[in-house]
């Protein structure tokens, strides 16, 4: 949701960010063969666009992890490539377009014979299968290339990239010690060395934040200063960690030094650096400092955007409606985008103003109908409403949703309560059951669950529910009722189940 506070904990969140922040560098779902010939990448990574999918590996379901290079990251050295060797690779990637495995490979591995500073054969059929969305194929062909090229720290850097992005931390070590341990040896390519002893240093960032080990996160931080120098984005990263440090006023000095590195066209998108400082605060628990920051990023920055919603978001977890909503006003005289619109119509519906989120996210659809967000948001406004022609809608609405994202439980939740205030309590029941299938509690599907059972007198399971719901820490919309509803049960005497 747009409000919730940002997890610190999780890897692949800590580690898209830091690849978004430019830390990172090349994975190996960049353009194929960047190493080794800057004048054909353009051309094979449409090629390879356009190839079949290999009946070698069959793609595994969804993309595989990938990270663009961002601008400031330097590019890669490439060698010049002879006519012949042109020619090779060219063939190389004839042969793989074809579905000519083997063929491809050898084609790779000549080239590669002949050139030291190559990128190795199983390194660049990885990228090309990336460019095919082929997780498994990608997967493979790194995992071979560790056997066929062990002196080449490329493949276990990656891997363990992978094994981060999908939570497996232990792994995701491993591999990146192993990578460094290849790279400390490794001398054929100089800016190649400089870009993995990046990424290196920014996986160790990832799983070192994940696991709370602030020493070894912060040697990382300073590494990639050490690298690339200072920036505004090192800066915040060294500042947090310094707070989970103790180092609170250290800390603030680095949030201040990256307020001041901070691009123009930037600034409008960060929080300054008493808002995050704020935001930290909230996280360690200490309310006291959480508010004293926040108001003093606020008086000094009125129409920050980021320091808005942050005082949105906290203002909300605190039921503090009114100071919520004297916010998203003061957000919205300023800003008509599609995001702020989410957020007043947000706060509307946490008010149950539904009217004024109506309005709201029916304008957030217009400038952006494929915002599935804005389409939630709407369904939520309209089904609250008396009126039934506004309740179809919002069961269409919310039902377009669930065709596109089948498992999603937030759109699910939302379709259930739809059909709920429709009068479809059978339909809404079934939905809602799919909502919390997986056992992640989502409040706003608990409490909507829950009132759809005490109407089918099911009330043991819909205490367990709203207990569910009001044992959660973001805030949701329908709190307040979570909490009544709850009350009124355990004064009412169980009733048997219908």
């Amino acid at each position: 949701m747009l409000l919730a506070r940002p997890a610190v904990r999780r890897a692949s969140r800590t580690l898209a960010v830091l690849l978004a922040l430019g830390c990172a560098a090349d994975s190996f779902s960049s353009t194929a063969f960047a190493q080794t010939s800057s004048r054909s990448t353009s051309r094979s990574a449409a090629k390879v666009a356009q190839a079949p999918r290999s009946n070698a590996a069959q793609p595994a379901q969804g993309p595989a992890p990938t990270a663009a290079r961002p601008a400031q990251t330097p590019a890669v050295e490439a060698p010049k490539l002879s006519a012949a060797e042109e020619a090779k690779y060219q063939e190389a990637l004839q042969r793989f377009n074809s579905q000519d495995l083997s063929g491809s490979l050898e084609s790779l591995r000549e080239l590669a014979a002949s050139n030291p500073a190559a990128t190795p054969p199983r390194l660049i059929l990885a990228r090309w299968f990336a460019e095919l969305q082929n997780s498994k194929a990608v997967r493979t062909s790194l995992e071979l290339a560790t056997e066929e090229s062990p002196n080449d720290p490329e493949a276990f850097l990656s891997l363990a990239e992978i094994s981060l992005l999908e939570g497996s931390l232990t792994a995701a070590e491993l591999l990146t010690n192993q990578g460094r341990r290849v790279l400390a040896q490794y001398d054929a390519n100089p800016t190649r060395k400089q870009n993995l002893t990046r990424k290196a240093l920014t996986l160790q960032l990832a799983y070192s934040n994940a696991r709370r080990r602030w020493s070894s996160a912060q040697e990382a931080v300073l590494g990639l200063i050490q690298l690339d120098g200072e920036t505004a984005e090192l800066d915040r990263a060294l500042g947090r960690v310094l707070f989970q440090q103790n180092q609170d006023d250290k800390a603030r000095e680095m949030f201040v030094r990256a307020d001041k590195l901070t691009p123009a066209d930037a600034a409008s998108t960060t929080l300054p650096a008493d808002a995050l400082l704020s935001q930290l605060y909230a996280e360690r628990g200490d309310l006291a400092n959480a508010k004293k920051y926040l108001d003093a990023a606020l008086k000094a920055s009125p129409k920050s955007v980021p320091t808005l919603v942050l005082s949105i978001s906290t203002a909300l977890e605190e039921n503090d409606l009114e100071s919520a909503w004297t916010l998203a006003r003061q957000l919205y005289a300023n800003d008509k985008s599609a995001d702020v619109l989410k957020i007043y119509g947000k706060v509307a519906l946490f008010r149950s103003d539904y009217p004024q989120a109506e309005g709201a996210f029916q304008e957030a659809v217009r400038q952006n109908p494929l915002d599935a967000e804005a389409v939630a948001g709407l369904a939520l406004a309209l089904c609250e409403q008396d009126d039934a022609e506004k309740r179809k809608r919002a069961v269409q609405y919310a039902t377009s949703n669930v065709q596109k994202q089948s498992n999603n439980r937030d759109y699910l939740a939302t379709l259930g309560w739809t059909l709920y205030r429709s009068g479809e309590t059978d339909a809404a029941i079934q939905v809602l059951q799919q909502s919390v299938a997986d056992g992640q509690i989502n409040a706003a599907a608990a409490y909507y669950f829950a009132v759809a059972l005490v109407e089918k007198g099911q009330t043991a399971a819909a205490k367990q529910l709203l207990n569910a719901a009001l044992g959660t820490k973001p805030p949701f919309a329908k709190r307040v009722a979570a909490a009544a509803l709850a009350k009124q049960l355990e004064a009412t005497p169980a009733q048997p189940q219908k």
